[in-house]
């Protein structure tokens, strides 16, 4: 009866054994078809990415931003990576963000938000359009932006103001007048960087020189025209901003 017992009980581990076996192989082949069906999938049509849209954009065009998304149609959207695609566009220099993300399984929307344009430089028959930040963004002009003219050529589109010395005061300048102030400027005029003059819709010259001790030409210029009103004047001297200077129109020169 032991020996049966025994006998039994080693059937039944070898049993279980089996069982084991045929569950993990079982679940190994699962598996294995699982992996093989996602293969296919993805290597297959029905993923593919079918459309990249584009919103948002003004002087870029649609081909050229999804020429830097690079987001090739006929990729399986399983491996698309978007946040790539959207560092990639964000690096145009028209392009303050972008953000790209699915609308349905076949479809990608790329959402630009572009840099709008506050200045003109103009140099060597050169003009760029550039931005609060200073980004340089594409060759062009535009009506009603006031203008920076250099004596020679701005930097190219993508670069920064800071390449060229009398653009970077410039727009240094720009940044730090006051609104009212600000609205007044038609034209800077910036051979270098001592040089600069800001010419008013007024007529009025005003001869303000580098950036530095900003606030307290600003401050000086505004008391001044304050003060002056509706009197014909030819030039404000604020480059030594504690003792300006006022040109009346018979001493311009």
């Amino acid at each position: 009866m032991i020996d049966g017992r025994i006998a039994e009980r080693r059937r039944e581990v070898r049993q279980e054994r089996q069982r084991r076996r045929r569950r993990r192989t079982l679940f190994a082949l699962l598996v294995v078809a699982i992996l093989a069906a996602l293969v296919a999938i993805e290597r297959s049509a029905l993923v593919a990415l079918d459309e990249v849209r584009v919103v948002g954009t003004e002087r870029l065009t649609e081909d050229e931003v999804r020429e830097a998304a690079g987001l090739e149609l006929g990729t399986s959207t399983l491996r698309l990576r978007l946040p790539t695609a959207e560092a990639q566009v964000a690096e145009l220099p028209l392009v303050a963000s972008a953000d790209a993300q699915r609308v349905d399984p076949l479809t990608v929307e790329i959402e630009v938000r572009e840099r709008q344009p506050s200045l003109i430089a103009v140099g060597d028959a050169t003009s760029v359009l550039i931005d609060r930040e200073g980004i340089v963004l594409i060759e062009e002009e535009l009506d009603g932006l006031p203008v920076i003219e250099l004596s020679t050529s701005p930097p190219p589109p993508g670069s920064d103001v800071q390449e060229d010395e009398a653009l970077a005061n410039a727009h240094a300048v720009w940044q730090g007048l006051s609104g009212p102030l600000r609205a007044e400027v038609v034209r800077y005029v910036a051979p270098d960087v001592e040089g600069l003059v800001l010419m008013l819709d007024r007529g009025i010259e005003v001869r303000f020189g580098s950036a530095e001790r900003i606030d307290e030409k600003v401050r000086a210029l505004g008391a001044i025209l304050e003060d002056v009103g509706e009197t014909p004047i030819a030039a404000i001297d604020v480059r030594a901003p504690r003792a300006p200077v006022v040109v009346p129109p018979d001493r311009s020169e």
